[in-house]
C-alpha cells in the first residue's frame, strides 16, 4: 500500500459542466467524495495500525462469530486479532484498498482462521528445526506464495459452493428426493455434486424395485441436509441403509436392496471373518490358512497352519487389520479417514482381545470427529491417525460405557466387537451438539464442539465429561435415529432437560 495518497484530478475534483443534468452531477461528486474517503481511511490504516489492531479486536470480542464462540476475555481474542490484521493488511498490499475484514462472511472468516493457525503453526516449526536465516526466508517466501495458491483455490471453490446454494433457495419447501432429478439439470450445479446427486438418484431407483424398502430410503434421503452441499452418498448408505452380522441399530432395509445399492456404488462388504475377541485369538493361535508340506524325514505330506509373519496384517473385518509388527508384538489397526494402531496383550484370554480390540475401534472412530480425548483423557493418541496406547482398565470401562449409551447393550462382555455399521452411524447419532449436519463426518471444528458440549452441560465447568446427560441426549437421537436432522438438536436437548 503506498505511504502517501495518490492525486486525484491534479487540480481538485473536475466542475460539472453547466449542461449537464444536476442531479448527475451530484451523483457524479457524491462518488468521488465516496472514493477519496475510502483512500484516505486505507491510508490512516497504514499510518495508525495499533488503532485499527484495537478497533479490530473490539469486534472480534463483540460480533466475531468463530464457529459459534464469541472469544470476549479470551486469549485465543488476540490471536484472531493479529491474524486478521496481518490478513486485511496483506489484502491491501495486493491492491485491495476497500478491504475491511471486519465485513467478511462467516464462511470465509473461518476459512481464513484455519488458514492462518496453519501457518502460524508451519513458521514455528521453520523457526525450532533451522539456525540459518536463509532458510528461513526461503520457507517463509514459500508459504506466502502458497497463501495466495490457496486463496485463489477457495475463491473458485466458495463461487462454485454459491451458485449450488442458490439453485437449492429456489427450491426450498421440496424434499429432497423431489429436489435431485431438477438439481441434476440446473447448469449451475458443478459436476461433482452431479455426481453425487445421480447416486442418490439410482439409490432411489434400486430402492422402488422393492415396495417396503421405496418409503424407508426416500424418507432418509429426504432426512439429509442438502443445503450447504451433497453429503456423500458412500456414507450415507453406510450410515442409514446398511446393517452388519451383529448390528444393534437394524436400518430395516432388505437384503436385496443393500446388496444391489452396494453393487451400484461400488462398495465391498466383505464377510466378517472374526465376531469376537475368541475369533482373533484363533488367527494367531492356529493360523490364517493352511498349507500342505513334505515331512524330511518320512516324505509324506501333512498339513500345517500358516502364521503371520513380523510386519504381516489380515483383515479380521471390514477396514480393520490384527497382525504382528516389525518386532513380532500383536497389533490391531483401524483403517478409515485416519489409520490408528494400537498394541494387544501378549497370550490374552478372549475377552481381553475383545476389551482391547473395541476399546481401539472406539478411539479410533471418535478421533475422526475430534472428540476421542475427552472421552479417553488419559490415552496417548493424536489427531490424523497413529499409534494409541490404551490405559487399562480404565479405557477399556470407558469404551463399555459408550456401547451401552450409543447401543442400548454392552457389547464387549460377550465377546462381540462393533459391528461396522453401527460404527459409521455414531457421527449421526452425536449431531445435537453440532450444527455442520452431516458434514459432522470428519469435518468438525473441535474448538466449536468443546463450546458446544459446555453449554448443553455435557461437560461440566472443569471440563470433566457429565456422562449422566451425554447418555441422555444419545439415547433421543437413537431412539429417533431416523428423524430429520433439525428434530435430532431438538429432541435431545428437550429430552435432556
Amino acid at each position: 500500500m503506498n505511504d502517501t495518497l495518490p492525486e486525484i484530478g491534479g487540480n481538485g475534483l473536475e466542475r460539472p459542466s453547466s449542461h449537464r443534468p444536476e442531479a448527475e452531477a451530484i451523483a457524479n461528486g457524491e462518488a468521488a467524495a465516496a472514493a477519496l474517503h475510502d483512500l484516505e481511511v486505507s491510508h490512516a490504516l497504514a499510518e495508525d495500525p495499533e488503532r485499527r489492531a484495537a478497533d479490530v479486536k473490539i469486534w472480534v470480542e463483540n460480533e466475531c462469530d468463530y464457529f459459534g464462540i464469541q472469544p470476549k476475555d479470551d486469549p485465543v481474542a488476540d490471536q484472531l486479532t493479529a491474524l486478521f490484521c496481518d490478513h486485511e493488511c496483506k489484502q491491501h498490499e495486493r491492491g485491495r484498498q476497500e478491504y475491511d475484514v471486519t465485513q467478511e462472511e462467516p464462511r470465509r472468516l473461518s476459512r481464513i482462521i484455519e488458514r492462518g493457525f496453519e501457518e502460524a503453526e508451519e513458521v514455528e516449526t521453520v523457526e525450532a528445526e533451522t539456525e540459518e536465516t536463509t532458510a528461513l526466508t526461503t520457507g517463509v517466501e514459500a508459504e506466502d506464495a502458497q497463501t495466495i495458491d490457496d486463496t485463489e483455490v477457495t475463491e473458485a471453490e466458495e463461487a462454485k459452493a454459491g451458485s449450488y446454494r442458490t439453485a437449492v433457495e429456489e427450491l426450498q419447501g421440496q424434499p429432497n428426493t423431489s429436489k435431485i432429478q431438477t438439481l441434476i439439470a440446473d447448469e449451475r450445479v458443478p459436476e461433482e455434486y452431479k455426481e453425487q446427486l445421480r447416486a442418490f438418484s439410482q439409490i432411489m431407483t434400486i430402492a422402488d424395485r422393492i415396495p417396503a424398502d421405496a418409503p424407508i430410503v426416500r424418507q432418509r434421503i429426504n432426512q439429509l441436509d442438502m443445503r450447504q452441499g451433497v453429503p456423500d452418498p458412500v456414507q450415507f448408505a453406510r450410515s442409514f441403509l446398511f446393517d452388519g452380522p451383529e448390528s444393534h441399530l437394524k436400518s430395516g432395509v432388505s437384503d436385496a436392496t443393500q446388496d444391489a445399492i452396494a453393487a451400484e456404488l461400488g462398495i465391498v462388504r466383505n464377510e466378517f471373518s472374526a465376531q469376537t475377541g475368541g475369533d482373533i485369538n484363533d488367527i494367531y493361535k492356529k493360523g490364517v490358512g493352511t498349507k500342505m508340506v513334505r515331512d524330511p524325514e518320512t516324505g509324506e505330506l501333512r498339513e500345517e497352519p500358516v502364521y503371520l509373519a513380523p510386519g504381516e496384517d489380515v483383515e479380521i473385518r471390514e477396514g480393520q487389520y490384527i497382525g504382528l509388527s516389525d518386532t513380532n508384538e500383536p497389533v490391531m489397526k483401524i483403517v478409515g479417514e485416519h489409520t490408528y494402531t494400537s498394541n494387544l496383550p501378549e497370550n490374552p484370554s478372549d475377552e481381553d482381545m475383545t476389551m482391547y480390540g473395541m476399546t481401539t475401534q472406539w478411539i479410533a472412530k471418535l478421533n475422526d470427529v475430534n472428540m476421542a480425548e475427552i472421552f479417553f483423557p488419559h490415552s496417548v493418541m493424536q489427531r490424523g491417525g497413529g499409534h494409541l496406547e490404551l490405559k487399562m482398565p480404565d479405557d477399556f470401562n470407558r469404551a463399555q460405557r459408550l456401547s451401552q449409551a450409543f447401543f442400548g447393550a454392552m457389547a464387549g462382555y460377550n465377546g462381540e466387537l462393533l459391528d461396522q455399521t453401527d460404527l459409521d452411524r455414531i457421527p449421526y447419532l452425536m449431531q445435537f451438539q453440532n450444527e455442520k449436519g452431516d458434514a459432522v463426518i470428519g469435518d468438525v471444528n473441535p474448538d466449536q464442539m468443546l463450546a458446544d458440549y459446555r453449554r448443553q452441560g455435557v461437560l461440566n465447568k472443569d471440563d470433566t465429561l457429565n456422562w449422566d446427560r451425554f447418555a441422555t441426549m444419545i439415547e433421543a437421537n437413537r431412539n429417533g435415529l431416523y428423524v430429520s436432522e433439525e428434530r435430532f438438536g431438538q429432541n435431545a436437548q428437550a429430552e435432556a432437560a
